[in-house]
């Protein structure tokens, strides 16, 4: 059986445990796992987050994506009939691996081709969600009604092995040739990282370098989020006075990831 498709039974097999515990109300019922945003490809560069948004599921009027906005699979059925579905499973890898590739990404989040986001960071690096030379996984592959920064244990089930296993299965799966993690809580996860470094001219942009313990993938740990409200930092300014707020623009997010891409390549020569 096609490791994809395995890997996506046993994501369901886990929601249907998180569904009968103590988490399953912060869980949108019907919302498919989300193993990845876009097509794994050779070489790529993997990003990521933290989990789906409700709105990859859901209308800001609250009505179920359908038609040309729905982004991805939507479960009708009970989870003990989507898990051994072929057609549902396979639809539901369709989805997401079209995810860049039909319109369908939340740029919001992620940015336009050419914009601002995570995107404009990415394209500083020489990469892009949108020719596929990049791709996007969450650690934890589940849509929540709230965020999960905002859940008192949603830390606890992000990281319960269960899901740790799942991601780094996803990991190997994909085969990335760098990792990039977003959120200084998603990067103190991982013991991987060994080098901490500021950005001279953006010193509130601070990340991590490493490898990947088991898999010996050269790793980037921002401890900013580029597609949030002031890139994660909150409502303030550096140390030159320049406000965060700043940070979040095309040309900034460019010569970040620029200036990342310099110090990376220096490390892991």
């Amino acid at each position: 059986m096609d490791q994809a498709r395995v890997l996506l039974q046993d994501a369901i097999r886990f929601q249907q445990a998180l569904m009968a515990s103590s988490f399953q109300g912060e869980l949108i019922d019907g919302a498919s796992p989300v193993l990845w945003y876009g097509r794994p490809t050779q070489q790529q560069w993997l990003t990521v987050g933290t989990n789906p948004s409700r709105g990859e599921f859901y209308e800001r009027d609250g009505a179920v994506r359908s038609g040309a906005t729905q982004k991805f699979y939507w479960c009708d059925q009970t989870l003990d009939a989507y898990v051994e579905d072929e057609r549902a499973l396979d639809a539901t890898l369709a989805y997401a691996g079209a995810y860049f590739e039909a319109g369908r990404a939340t740029t919001s989040w992620f940015g336009k081709p050419g914009g601002a986001k995570l995107e404009a960071l990415l394209e500083g690096m020489g990469r892009s969600f949108y020719d596929g030379s990049a791709l996007h996984v969450d650690f934890f592959k589940y849509a929540t009604w709230r965020q999960m920064g905002q859940l008192r244990t949603g830390r606890q089930w992000m990281e319960h092995p269960t899901s740790l296993d799942l991601l780094e299965r996803t990991i190997r799966h994909v085969a990335p040739s760098r990792l990039i993690i977003i959120g200084r809580d998603n990067c103190e996860a991982f013991d991987d990282f060994t080098h901490r470094e500021i950005i001279e001219a953006y010193p509130s942009a601070r990340f991590e370098l490493g490898h990947h313990m088991t898999l010996g993938i050269p790793m980037i740990g921002l401890h900013f989020k580029p597609s949030e409200v002031f890139v994660g930092l909150g409502n303030g300014q550096d140390v030159f006075g320049l406000h965060h707020g700043s940070y979040a623009k095309r040309e900034h997010l460019i010569r970040i990831g620029e200036a990342i891409e310099t110090s990376a390549r220096r490390y892991f020569v």
